[in-house]
């Protein structure tokens, strides 16, 4: 059969192997299509003397390639071979890693649950770790001699044969290795890489992207960052020729995956025999790239403050402690204090406090009441048997975080604009809802702006 656009994976998909239910190998079919390839060509000269002879040169041209869709028994399916039906008989082998373990898996009686391509759940993930580092170039090299042995013959009238002169060297092309942080929430990891792509989108500069694939930066330029909003956003970084990229999919699992192109510049072989590790240079890759992201606070992600802050505690003699309240003008200026480094990297006492907040506090009972609250939550830490205190990290945050959010969100200053003729506003509903829209495109760009890491 014919297709008209190319051979299709996901036609192959849905039309056979969807139903197919064997563990052995087996053909789906075999599609066909012109393609442009290189080839050679012959072309006949003359000598001086009047001799012909003929010549070959390289050459571009339309060839018949045939794709021959199966089922492997190791490796799984669906995969393809093409082959080339002119000279020099450029031959393709396609497999998806996930489906070779999934193939693993199933032989091993190991459950799991997919959600298209990804595993989301599995019970025993060492098998699955297991299945990916076995996927060895030599396994892969024994699995491509079988089928081309079977199919890359030619046609003697009663009987098909092939010169055992006439032999393939395989070589990699293309490589993909991905890595997957999968989520209970859907919101949750929608939110969490709408924010990553806030926080990271001058990530792609070539220093940076030189550091995820551990190697020296290119001497030219090149582009380094994109997104792709067709169906989801995508960071997508280049160095040269090889690429890293992040996504969201299906609000399931952010996914980070290496491709690679250009072995050569990444210190790596082409043979199909080095394939594990293009594994591990991939996954070094993914690693370095989630690395670079792993300071994304993912308690940001929420839509009310933590309720560590929000709600009353006990403490060790089960007496309720109120949370801070951002409220009182006095608690608002420790918070603010207390964010100086300072009293982070140094420490500090009631008394040093009372000094600087003076108006606020009329004695260090009152600064020790309200630290007493941050204490219970974390947010700073009591020397033991002393009267010294640390703000922590968390604590940091926190305040850091309030304080900001506090000034431009739950106090915004109101522009003296609105004083024009402001009682008519009511009577008129389509100007109140532009105006709503105006403000909420105004915080959305400050948030984006202050990337608050709280």
């Amino acid at each position: 059969m014919v297709v008209k656009n190319g051979a299709k994976l996901e036609f192959v998909q849905d039309a056979f192997a969807k139903e197919f239910k064997g563990n052995g190998n087996h053909v789906f079919c075999i599609l066909t299509d012109t393609e442009h390839v290189q080839t050679v060509a012959s072309r006949e000269f003359t000598t001086k003397k009047g001799k012909k002879y003929q010549n070959l040169y390289k050459c571009t041209k339309p060839v018949k390639q045939y794709y021959i869709y199966i089922h492997d028994e190791v490796l799984g399916g669906p995969c393809y071979l093409k082959i080339s039906s002119y000279l020099p008989f450029q031959s393709e082998f396609y497999f998806n890693g996930h489906n070779y373990i999934q193939h693993q898996l199933d032989q091993k009686g190991v459950t799991y649950k997919m959600k298209e391509n990804s595993f989301i759940d599995v019970s025993n993930p060492d098998a699955l770790q297991q299945a990916a580092q076995d996927l060895q170039g030599s396994l892969v090299q024994e699995r491509i001699n079988y089928w081309m042995n079977r199919f890359f013959k030619f046609d003697k009238g009663t009987y098909s044969t092939c010169s055992k002169y006439l032999k393939h060297e395989w070589y990699l092309t293309q490589v993909e290795v991905c890595s997957n942080v999968i989520f209970k929430s859907a919101t949750f990891c929608t939110n969490l890489f709408d924010r990553m792509l806030d926080k990271f989108s001058r990530i792609g500069s070539p220093d940076s992207i030189s550091q995820f694939f551990s190697k020296k930066p290119a001497n030219s330029g090149s582009k380094s960052f994109r997104r792709l909003y067709q169906n989801n956003a995508c960071m997508k970084h280049w160095f040269r020729g090889n690429s890293v990229k992040q996504y969201n999919k299906n609000s399931t699992l952010i996914r980070t995956e290496t491709t690679i192109n250009s072995p050569k510049s990444l210190g790596l072989k082409k043979p199909v025999q080095f394939l594990q590790a293009y594994y591990w240079a991939g996954l070094g890759t993914n690693n370095r790239m989630l690395d670079c992201c792993a300071d994304v606070d993912p308690s940001t992600i929420c839509e009310n403050e933590p309720e560590l802050f929000n709600q009353p505690v006990s403490d060790k003699n089960g007496n309720n402690v109120a949370a801070p309240d951002l409220r009182k003008p006095r608690q608002v200026a420790l918070c603010e204090e207390l964010i100086k480094p300072k009293y982070r990297a140094d420490g500090f006492k009631t008394a040093t406090l009372k000094e600087v907040l003076d108006n606020h506090f009329q004695n260090p009972a009152q600064i020790r009441y309200e630290i007493r609250k941050l204490i219970l939550r974390g947010a700073i830490k009591k020397q033991n048997g002393k009267s010294f205190y640390r703000v922590t990290e968390t604590g940091w945050k926190w305040m850091w975080a309030s304080i900001t959010s506090r000034r431009y969100f739950k106090n915004p200053v109101i522009s003296a604009s609105l004083k024009c003729n402001c009682y008519a506003a009511p009577n008129q509903p389509s100007e109140l809802e532009e105006g709503l829209g105006l403000v909420n495109q105004g915080l959305s760009q400050i948030t984006r702006a202050l990337a608050v890491n709280a």
